[in-house]
């Protein structure tokens, strides 16, 4: 059953290889989905610039929240917590964090909210700007490492908070490593005789920090007319070149060349990572939706053993690769539905795309939460460790 290990672990937003790199890896820049370019390294080189998770959900105002996160298992108090990217700053690099905002369904940006820093002062603050499509929509500050006191910038309808907080990604190894043991030992490759998890179940993540942005803004700046449905991903680039982007969850560390699965692991075929990375949207179908069914087709190979009807299998994987591809988070912005309707924190993304990508052959990574509760009000994750 040695596929059913390969395939599971590829799910996961972090395989174990990846993991034992993080824990043994340097302490000053560590990260998650992160850590998704060739050999298990940060995009660009740069914890700063490697986004690890997207939000995007409606708050109970009605209005729309987009978070982004970079710089995945942060230490408390580390700084500077974002790239400076004001080109006015003498020795900085045009470093800019981006919300793309599709509006129209072509998977091209219509809105452009463009966020950028200054260099960190002696007490860590740095100066934000929120740009919209060109124009300034706010200037505020970033929260300084390590103190509790939350800085919020409000300006034009919208808030707008910059800092450390708890990594709001949950995932739990141990039960992974169970998941793994309990279907390994079934011959019969059954998904009906897994036996569940064992309570309770810790967080891998729990104690780490990112670096957050978080945006709180009327729906009418994102949307068209007559419409209430977007699509988000998030961007990093430097002097206008794209290194990171990332949409839904998991699907460059799990479909994009080298991943984990026979034939295309590392040394067997070029990686496809940094391709993606600086890729558009607009050309997910094109360049990579050969590789998504590839990786399904194994993935719903898993309960083919324990007698599975395969005959409607190709249509379902087309279906999931048509959901899957472009990389984009669609979201109504009118309804408060989660993952997939956008992304909620408290969503548990894993698994959800456990039961879609396996046929329902795997259904938990065995554990339903963060370690720590959410905010109830702006900025919603959890203060940073």
């Amino acid at each position: 059953m040695k596929l059913i290990k390969v395939g599971v672990a590829a799910l996961l937003l972090v395989t174990v290889a990846v993991v034992a790199a993080l824990m043994t890896g340097p302490s000053s820049g560590q990260a998650a989905d992160h850590v998704d370019a060739p050999g298990l390294t940060p995009p660009g080189g740069n914890f700063q610039l490697d986004l690890t998770d997207i939000y995007a959900w409606r708050a109970k105002s009605g209005n729309t929240v987009l978070v982004a996160n970079v710089n995945g298992l942060a230490k408390a108090g580390a700084k500077p917590v974002f790239a400076s990217g004001v080109p006015s700053v003498k020795g900085t690099k045009g470093v800019a964090y981006w919300l793309r905002i599709d509006n129209n369904g072509d998977a091209v940006s219509d809105v452009d909210l463009r966020i950028t820093f200054s260099k960190p002062d002696k007490k860590g603050v740095q100066k934000l700007m929120v740009d919209r499509n060109g124009k300034r929509l706010l200037v505020g500050k970033t929260t300084a490492p390590g103190k509790k006191i939350v800085t919020i910038s409000k300006q034009s309808g919208v808030k707008a908070y910059a800092g450390l907080r708890d990594d709001p990604f949950f995932f739990d190894l141990a039960g992974f490593l169970d998941i793994t043991a309990a279907l390994d030992a079934d011959t019969t490759n059954d998904a009906k005789s897994f036996v569940g998890c064992k309570a309770p179940r810790p967080d891998f993540f729990k104690g780490f920090n990112v670096s957050s942005i978080v945006l709180e803004l009327p729906p009418s700046l994102l949307t068209a007319e007559g419409s209430t449905n977007i699509g988000v991903w998030a961007a990093t680039t430097v002097n206008g070149k794209q290194v990171d982007r990332m949409g839904r969850p998991a699907i460059n560390t799990v479909f994009i060349p080298n991943n984990p699965f026979p034939g295309e692991q590392k040394g067997q075929v070029p990686s496809k990572k940094n391709t993606f990375n600086k890729g558009q949207p607009k050309n997910d179908q094109a360049a990579f939706r050969s590789e998504v069914v590839n990786t399904l087709g194994v993935l719903f190979s898993l309960n083919d053993a324990a007698g599975d009807d395969k005959t409607d299998d190709a249509k379902k994987i087309a279906g999931l690769a048509d959901i899957l591809l472009p990389d984009v988070l669609t979201f109504d912005t009118a309804k408060s539905d989660g993952f997939l309707n956008g992304r909620q924190l408290a969503d548990d993304v894993i698994d959800a795309e456990l039961g879609l990508v396996t046929e329902g052959t795997v259904k938990t990574d065995c554990v339903a939460g963060n370690d720590v509760k959410f905010w109830p009000s702006f900025p919603y994750l959890a203060a940073a460790h």
